[in-house]
This record gives structure tokens, sequence and C-alpha cells, in this order.
């Protein structure tokens, strides 16, 4: 199973996060306040899943972490102040003040983007009834939005989610749309 771990240097912030997740049915793995601790929680749970990181950890760039934690995908919390900062992220991000059921959505879709595509939606695509390149676009279009990724940056990360769970670029788009 998949782990969901919230960063937060602030720990009642952190716990805030966890009680939405939970709420919305989701398990959390840990908490953590420092970069470090980050590190050994995404290595100890190397399945992968989520973490929901704020860009402040005392240790470490929030910039940096992505890239060493293999197999979890990052969904920063970032504060208006800090929106300069988000196109260089490569990662999703939801702007505080944060809503609950984006929040919950954001981290649903990284867990289930490697679930199996619904039978209905594999029938759409392959009789035509679903036009993959509208599709795409509407994807990408929500995730620039909500996750305020830029259009290449959106782009880069339907391809990957494609690639790292084997479907088209179309069923990946499906996914990111049914859990919005």
């Amino acid at each position: 199973m998949a782990s969901v771990i919230i960063a937060n240097s602030n720990k009642d912030s952190a716990r805030r996060i966890g009680a939405v997740l939970k709420s919305s049915g989701l398990l959390l793995s840990g908490i953590c306040t420092t970069g470090a601790q980050v590190m050994e929680m995404t290595n100890y749970h190397y399945r992968g899943g989520v973490v929901v990181c704020s860009l402040d950890l005392p240790d470490l760039p929030a910039a940096d972490l992505p890239g060493m934690a293999r197999n979890y995908d990052f969904l920063f919390i970032a504060k208006p102040f800090q929106a300069g900062m988000v196109p260089a992220l490569e990662s999703a991000c939801l702007m505080t003040p944060l809503r609950k059921s984006e929040l919950s959505a954001s981290v649903y879709m990284f867990l289930n983007l490697s679930d199996p595509v619904s039978p209905a939606v594999k029938k759409k695509i392959a009789s035509g009834a679903l036009d993959a390149k509208e599709t795409v676009g509407r994807a990408k279009a929500l995730l620039m939005e909500r996750n305020y990724f830029t259009e290449p940056q959106a782009h880069r990360f339907l391809q990957k989610k494609s690639m790292d769970t084997g479907k088209k670029l179309a069923e990946t788009a499906m996914v990111v749309l049914e859990l919005f």
C-alpha cells in the first residue's frame, strides 16, 4: 500500500493536514518536521506514495526533496508569498488557505494513478467516443488550475505517470479528471 507522509516544520499544521486527510479516509504513514525525517521515512516506506510538504522545512530546500525520495510524488503546500517558487518546483502545489476537498482530491489523484483504468473508460477510449487530445488537454488544464503546474510541467507529469504505470496518456488523463 502506498504511503502518505506529511512534512511541515509546524507540527500543529502537520496534524491539521493529517486530520483532513484522515477524515477523507486516507491512512497516514507519518508526520515529519525536517527534510532529514522525510528522507528517512521515504526510505523506510520504500514502496512509494505521496509526501504532502510545506516549502519551509528547516534543513533542506523543498525543491531538492523530490529528487532524493524515489517512488514518491510531492504535493507542496505554498503560502501566497512563496508563489514565485512554485514554477521551479516541478511538482504539484496547492496554495494556502487550503480547501479540504482540493487537498484530499490531489492526494487521491497521486495514489490512484497507478490503479487499473475502469472498463468503461477503456471502452470509451477504444471506441473513439472519448477524444484523446481533448481529454489530455482538459487534464492538463485542471492540473494547471488546481496544482499550479505550467503547461509543459502538466504534460510532463501526465507523460511520466503514463510511462510509470504502463497506461496510455489518455487513460492517465481520464484518471486525473475522474478524481476531481
